[in-house]
């Protein structure tokens, strides 16, 4: 997993980077190859992060507005992490019980 980490119009100190760093590291769980570019912004009083993220044909993206950083980057982490369930879960469902498989091809009734 690569991570790549952009600021704009601020200075991001070592430990809000870290912070992003290790929020998005957990996301490793979910999927085995993931490349991620991260881009965090200041307008005012605002705090944006943005996530784009792909890896195996899939390609993911988020962006959230607050006024605190630490709580933008958590809301993007935790929507990132709700679209790779859900298309890791759909990718999955073909394998479950009762499912159309080579060796179980589905019955005629059915």
């Amino acid at each position: 997993m690569t991570i790549e980490l952009t600021a704009r119009h601020i200075d991001l100190s070592p430990e809000d980077r870290a912070y992003a760093e290790d929020k998005l590291r957990k996301l490793g769980r979910l999927v085995d190859s993931l490349d991620m570019h991260v881009t965090i912004e200041a307008e005012k009083h605002r705090q944006t992060c943005a996530i784009s993220a792909w890896g195996k044909g899939a390609s993911y993206s988020v962006e959230v507005t607050d006024d605190d950083l630490k709580a933008a980057i958590n809301e993007a982490v935790d929507i990132l992490a709700r679209q790779l369930r859900k298309d890791k879960t759909s990718r999955l469902a073909g394998r479950r019980e009762g499912a159309e498989t080579i060796r179980r091809p589905r019955k005629a009734g059915a």
